[in-house]
């Protein structure tokens, strides 16, 4: 984490004023980024530094992440979504600990999901993200200056991995791993079991080459957004650092499970009305093909974020209260054989 005298010498070569004497407040601590929060005793304004975190199979490459903040600045000033732009002017600090940081506003919002006065997800909620959605998958590549070098999701490693590197995982938590192998076996079929990387990324990129592709966020879960207080509208949607090129299925379907969930149901008419906002939003309805694949995509992308926490069970968190949720709406989807039907 930044010193305070390390983040007292940035302020003060971009201008931004004293630093407040009060303490830095760390006010995330997540696998891939760190979050603090600060504030200036000059202006008495309020900044968010961010410390990008590296893992273990994967350096933080720094023209990633001016990608990655070159493309938020992109959304926000050209189609004026709500994202968190760095200030101004940019900048990509490198600390002592060998980690880069930058430095973005802070957004007074607060996240409504599970809080003990609204238990229950509201539907305004998901509405919301699925317009947003529907809008930065409406953006035309093309005027886009610059591309990704990575995409995270690999549905045939996903599957491969969770059938044969979970050994560990199985024999601590039978019963769970037990509920994800019958929706992996009963309910994936069209995604074969290949171990080679080169020949995963040739299936995958032939299985999908039929699919509308652009820019996706891959990563809008509940604590990556923040709503306004008195307002049923999204104050911002965070953290791109996953974002890449690829089908837009992925984000749909993704989204769609964890933001029509409400407690430990999956709620079929917030999906329904989920699609409609982001059809009317993208300017284009789902085609052909993403109706066809919907179903399988909402199985392979919560196996993707099921493998994720898997993979990082030694950060110390309660896996099997995650793995539970992110498994409910797969779960539910696979038994309801009028799936697709109810929310077309």
């Amino acid at each position: 984490m930044i010193t305070y005298e390390e983040l007292a010498s940035i302020l003060n070569n971009y201008s931004l004023g004293e630093l407040s004497s009060s303490s830095i407040e760390q006010i995330t601590d997540g696998w891939v980024n760190l979050t603090c929060k600060f504030h200036i005793k000059t202006n008495g304004k309020t900044y968010i530094l961010r410390e990008y975190l590296p893992k273990e199979e994967q350096a933080i490459i720094f023209e990633d992440i001016q990608v990655e903040l070159n493309f938020i600045s992109y959304l926000f000033k050209q189609y004026h979504l709500s994202v968190v732009p760095m200030i101004d002017p940019p900048g990509i600090f490198l600390i002592n600990n060998g980690h880069y940081c930058a430095i973005f506003p802070f957004i007074d919002g607060i996240k409504y999901i599970n809080a003990p006065n609204k238990p229950v997800r509201q539907l305004w909620q998901t509405i919301e993200i699925s317009r947003f959605l529907g809008r930065m998958h409406s953006i035309d590549k093309h005027n886009f200056g610059f591309t990704f070098n990575h995409r995270r999701i690999n549905i045939v490693y996903t599957k491969y991995q969770l059938v044969n590197s979970c050994y560990d995982f199985e024999k601590d938590y039978p019963a769970l791993y037990k509920r994800i192998r019958q929706v992996l076996d009963e309910h994936t079929s069209q995604i074969p079991l290949i171990e080679d990387e080169l020949e995963q990324i040739k299936f995958e990129e032939n299985f999908e080459k039929d699919l509308p592709k652009g820019f996706i966020h891959i990563d809008i879960h509940d604590e990556n957004v923040l709503f306004y207080h008195n307002q049923n509208k999204i104050a911002a949607v965070l953290d791109f650092a996953d974002m890449s090129f690829g089908p837009f299925l992925m984000d749909i379907a993704m989204t769609l499970c964890l933001w029509c969930s409400c407690g430990s149901k999956f709620n079929t008419d917030y999906a329904k009305e989920f699609l409609i906002e982001y059809q009317n939003a993208r300017n284009m309805l789902l085609t052909n093909d993403e109706w066809n694949l919907l179903e399988l995509y909402c199985y392979m992308t919560m196996f993707d974020q099921i493998l994720f926490t898997i993979e990082s069970r030694d950060s110390g968190r309660i896996i099997d209260e995650m793995i539970n949720e992110l498994i409910l709406p797969i779960e539910q989807i696979s038994q309801d054989k009028m799936f697709l039907k109810k929310i077309q």
